[in-house]
C-alpha cells in the first residue's frame, strides 16, 4: 500500500517556512539515478505535479503538504484534524486539486482540496467522485487513489472485496466512475492515462503487478481483460509506471510479510525484473516538464501592446484544431491616459481580440499593421471597437480604421464613469452581469488589476465586468448601474478593488465583498487570490501568471488583456521590492498548476532579477525554466 506517511512535519512549522527558507528532502528520501526521459527516480518522495515543481505527502499528523524539491518552502495544503487519518495524495485535474484518502472510525473516503489554499482562508474540501459525476458510487469505502493528472484510479472496498474503478478529470459518461477490475489493490495510472496497474495476490500469498487497458470508457461493463505482469515469489508493492510508460517499478519483498529490500522495475508487458537502486523505497519520478517565463515588450508603450497581441492572434486563419483561433476583434484605446480604458482590458477578452494603444490624433502606422494583419482582409463581420468620444480618440483614428473595411463601433459616455458602463454594457448585451468590480476612475493601478479577473471562470462563471467610481464617490451613471443590476432576477455578485472603490459603494448602501489591501500592489494580490483559486467551480485556479509595473498603466491594460486570454491573474510588481511574501507563497503553492508567467514592458519596467524570482517560483528547481522573448502566435 501507499502510504506517503513518511515524514513529521508540525503544521506551525510549515506555515511559519518562508519560500525563501531551503529545506532538504529529509531522513530517509533520496533521488536515484535519471529515469527514462531524464526524470529522476525519487524514493519515499511524492507523487510529482505534472510539471514536476512540487511534490506532495501526508505528514505522521495527517496534514497533506507540497513541497519544493529539493529546495523551497513547504506549504499545507489541508491542516491535520484530530481523528481524521490522511493518506495517498495525489495531483489532479492537471495539478489544480490534491485528492487524497481521508479515514475517520474506520470508514474511508476520497477528499479533494485545492492545491493551495492562502493561510487563513477556509480549504474547500469536495468530495471528488460527486463533484465529477452526479451517479453515486455502489455502497463501499474509497481509499488509495493514483493519478497521471488528468485520470484518477482509486480502490473501492465492499463486503471485505477489492475492486479498482476509474473517473477522469471532467466526470466523463453518464455512468460516472468506472470499475475496470473486481479484484485489485494498490492502483497507478500510466502517464498517457490508457493503462492502469494494479496488485493482485498469487495462491502463494504474494502481491503480483497487473495490468488493464483504459481508453476513456463512458459507461461499463469494465474497461477490459486484466494481464499478470510478474509472476516470480515476491511481493511487488506501490507499483508506479515510468515517465515514458514502458516499464512499472516497484518495492520488492521476499517475504509475504515484513520490510521491502529493494526497488526494482519490470517491462510494462512483462518479463524478467531489473534492480533500479540496491534499498527499498516508495518509488516515484519527478518530471522534468520545463515551465516557461515570456517577456512581451516592445520600443514603448504601443509596441508593448502590439508584442502581446502578436504572442496571442494568429493571423487568419490561425490553425484551430491545434487551439490557436484568429482574432474577431480589436478594441482601440488611447496612449496617452487611461481614464476611458480601464474596463477595456474586460471587453477585449469577451470579444475575443487584443487591446491596442495610438495617440489621440492619428492612426500609429504599427498598429494599422497589426489591426489588418490580426483581423485579415477587409470584413464587416469583425469589429475594431474604439474606446471614448472624440476627444479620447479623433474622428482622424475612427476614419483611418473605418477605411481599412471592419466593422467600427465607438463606446463613450459623457465622462469616464458614463464610459465605463458604457463598456459594461458592451460586455453584457442585453444580459445583467454575473459579477461587478468597481474600482476608481481616478487612478489606474486597482482598475488594471480587476481588469484580467473580471471575466474568469469561476464563482460565478463568465459575464463579468469592471465599473468606476470617483474616487470615494459613487458617479451616478455607476451607481444606477449597479442598483439595477442589484434589482433583476439573478443578482450578480458586486466586489469593491481598493479603498476607492469600496468606500463609493458603501456611500450608496451596497453589500458587497471588499479586496482592500495597504497599497495597490497588496490590493492586486487580495484580486488574484479571490478569482484565481480553488478547483473547478469553487474559483479558477492560475494556468498562467502575469506580471507589470505598478507605476505606470499601460503595459498593464494591454497585459490585462492578454491573461484574461490565459486563465491568469495579473500582478502588480513594486520595482523597488518586487512581489509581497504572501503574492511569492500564493505563486509558489500554485506552482503545481501554473506553467506559464509573462512580463509585461522592458527591463526598466520589471528588471531581469525580478523575472528570474518569479520563474522560480512556479518551475521545478531541478528542470528549472525556458524564457522567451516576444515569440509569434
Amino acid at each position: 500500500m501507499r502510504s506517503f506517511v513518511r515524514k513529521s512535519l508540525a503544521a506551525s512549522a510549515v506555515l511559519a517556512s518562508s519560500v525563501a527558507a531551503t529545506a532538504g528532502i529529509g531522513a530517509g528520501a533520496h533521488a536515484a539515478p535519471a529515469g527514462p526521459g531524464n526524470s529522476p527516480l525519487t524514493l519515499d518522495l511524492g507523487p510529482f505535479a505534472p510539471d514536476g515543481s512540487r511534490y506532495v505527502y501526508a505528514d505522521s499528523d495527517g496534514a497533506i503538504i507540497t513541497h519544493n524539491s529539493p529546495g523551497g518552502a513547504p506549504l499545507v495544503a489541508d491542516p491535520a484534524k484530530p481523528g481524521v487519518a490522511r493518506s495517498h495524495p495525489t495531483f489532479f485535474a492537471d495539478g489544480s486539486a490534491i485528492v487524497f484518502s481521508q479515514t475517520v472510525n474506520g470508514v474511508s473516503k476520497l477528499v479533494a482540496v485545492p492545491a493551495f489554499t492562502p493561510e487563513g482562508d477556509p480549504v474547500q474540501e469536495t468530495d471528488p467522485l460527486s463533484k465529477l459525476s452526479p451517479q453515486p458510487m455502489p455502497e463501499g469505502t474509497e481509499s488509495s487513489p493514483d493519478s497521471n493528472g488528468r485520470t484518477l484510479a482509486f480502490q473501492h472496498r465492499a463486503a471485505g472485496h477489492d475492486e479498482i474503478w476509474v473517473q477522469d478529470a471532467f466526470g466523463r459518461g453518464s455512468e460516472g466512475p468506472i470499475r475496470v477490475t473486481d479484484d485489485g489493490t494498490s492502483p497507478s495510472v500510466s502517464p498517457d492515462g490508457k493503462t492502469i496497474a494494479f496488485l493482485r495476490q498469487d495462491g502463494g500469498g504474494h502481491e503480483q503487478i497487473w495490468t488493464v487497458p483504459w481508453n476513456g470508457q463512458t459507461a461499463q461493463p469494465q474497461a477490459g481483460t486484466p494481464v499478470q505482469v510478474t509472476n516470480d515469489a515476491r511481493d511487488h508493492l506501490n507499483p508506479t509506471f515510468t515517465p515514458d510508460g514502458s516499464r512499472i517499478t516497484y518495492e520488492g519483498r521476499a517475504k509475504t510479510s515484513g520490510a521491502p529490500d529493494n526497488t526494482e522495475s519490470v517491462a510494462a508487458t512483462g518479463g524478467s525484473p531489473r534492480q533500479e537502486w540496491p534499498t527499498a523505497g516508495v518509488p516515484n519520478y519527478q518530471p522534468l516538464n520545463r515551465d516557461t517565463i515570456t517577456r512581451l515588450a516592445g520600443d514603448d508603450r504601443i509596441g508593448t501592446a502590439i508584442a502581446a497581441s502578436q504572442a496571442q492572434w494568429p493571423s487568419p486563419p490561425g490553425n484551430p484544431a491545434a487551439g490557436h483561433y484568429p482574432a474577431y476583434s480589436v478594441v482601440l484605446s488611447r496612449s496617452d491616459q487611461f481614464a476611458d480604458a480601464l474596463g477595456g482590458s474586460t471587453l477585449a477578452q469577451t470579444m475575443g481580440g487584443p487591446l491596442l494603444l495610438t495617440p489621440t490624433d492619428r492612426l500609429d502606422a504599427g498598429v494599422k499593421a497589426e489591426i489588418t494583419r490580426v483581423l485579415g482582409p477587409a470584413d464587416t463581420h469583425k469589429t475594431v471597437y474604439v474606446l471614448g468620444g472624440e476627444q479620447a480618440l479623433s474622428p482622424t483614428v475612427y476614419n483611418a480604421v473605418k477605411k481599412l473595411g471592419y466593422t467600427v463601433e465607438r463606446i463613450a459616455g459623457a465622462d469616464r464613469y458614463a464610459t465605463s458602463i458604457a463598456i459594461a454594457k458592451q460586455i453584457t448585451g442585453p444580459n445583467q452581469p454575473l459579477r461587478i468590480l468597481v474600482a476608481t476612475g481616478d487612478n489606474a493601478p486597482d482598475a488594471l488589476s480587476a481588469g484580467a479577473a473580471a471575466e474568469s471562470f469561476g464563482s460565478g462563471g463568465p459575464g463579468g465586468v469592471v465599473v468606476l467610481s470617483n474616487d470615494k464617490v459613487m458617479p451616478s451613471s455607476t451607481a444606477a448601474y449597479v442598483k439595477d443590476a442589484l434589482a433583476g432576477q439573478e443578482k450578480p455578485q458586486v466586489y469593491g478593488i481598493g479603498g476607492q472603490g469600496d468606500a463609493a459603494l458603501n456611500s450608496i448602501g451596497v453589500k458587497h465583498t471588499a479586496l482592500v489591501g495597504s497599497d495597490r500592489y497588496q490590493t492586486s494580490y487580495l484580486v488574484a487570490k479571490t478569482f484565481f483559486g480553488g478547483w473547478e467551480d469553487n474559483g479558477t485556479p492560475p494556468a498562467a501568471v502575469g506580471f507589470a509595473t505598478g507605476l505606470t498603466w499601460p503595459d498593464a491594460l494591454s497585459g490585462g488583456a492578454f491573461m484574461g486570454q490565459h486563465r491568469g491573474p495579473l500582478l502588480l510588481v513594486d520595482p523597488v521590492n518586487g512581489i509581497s511574501p504572501d503574492t511569492q507563497l500564493w505563486l509558489a503553492g500554485w506552482a503545481p498548476y501554473a506553467t506559464d508567467a509573462y512580463i509585461f514592458g522592458g527591463l526598466k519596467a520589471v528588471n531581469q532579477f525580478a523575472q528570474d524570482n518569479y520563474a522560480s517560483l512556479i518551475a521545478g528547481q531541478r528542470a528549472g525554466y525556458t524564457t522567451r522573448n516576444n515569440p509569434k502566435a
